[in-house]
């Protein structure tokens, strides 16, 4: 039998991302498995500082936006951008989903589709679990990144798109648009 034991999810701050993180949860906790929360921070976007409407939309209570505000330089960029995707997840993800598994989250600069495949690598993962759509990733990561992951990363890929449906415990059908909505 094939073992998964460690589920990497490249998360962009957006809501599309949160279709792969429910899936992803899903099957780490069928397969007791950790789910890797992978940001990539753009090269583009550190020369830059913290470019204007780059997380936009993450509602942090008064003292955890001070804190990440506060911080400053090239090293507390990374964990502000930890402290991003846990809010994210916190927000954009149902609390007894986040209850299920162990969660993770890595924060690495550079292009985006080398450092997930990269970070698949160093971590050993098992598989990556990502949604796919068009403009929203195009945005961030440039053209045809999930293209480029999954013909160079060295674990299975499975991209979801938004008009694709998945089975709940219910034996229900629903389309992973639906999960994205719910979740923003």
């Amino acid at each position: 039998m094939i073992a998964i034991k460690k589920i990497l999810v490249p998360v962009d701050l957006s809501g599309v991302s949160a279709p792969a993180i429910e899936y992803a949860a899903s099957l780490a906790r069928a397969h007791d498995a950790e789910v890797i929360l992978f940001h990539v921070i753009p090269v583009e976007k550190l020369k830059d500082g913290f470019a204007e409407g780059y997380g936009d939309g993450l509602l942090f209570s008064a003292e955890t936006s001070m804190s990440v505000r506060r911080q400053s330089g090239f090293e507390d960029t990374y964990e502000t951008k930890k402290q991003l995707l846990l809010g994210f997840l916190q927000q954009k993800i149902a609390p007894e989903v986040r209850k299920m598994v162990k969660v993770r989250a890595v924060v690495k600069p550079g292009r985006v589709f080398e450092e997930i495949v990269v970070g698949a690598r160093e971590e050993q993962s098992d598989l990556i679990v990502m949604t796919s759509r068009g403009a929203s990733l195009r945005r961030l990561f440039g053209r045809s990144i999930t293209e480029r992951i999954v013909r160079h990363a060295p674990c299975p890929v499975l991209s979801m798109q938004p008009s694709a449906e998945v089975r709940t415990e219910n034996d229900e059908r629903l389309q992973v648009k639906v999960i994205e909505q719910r979740a923003a």
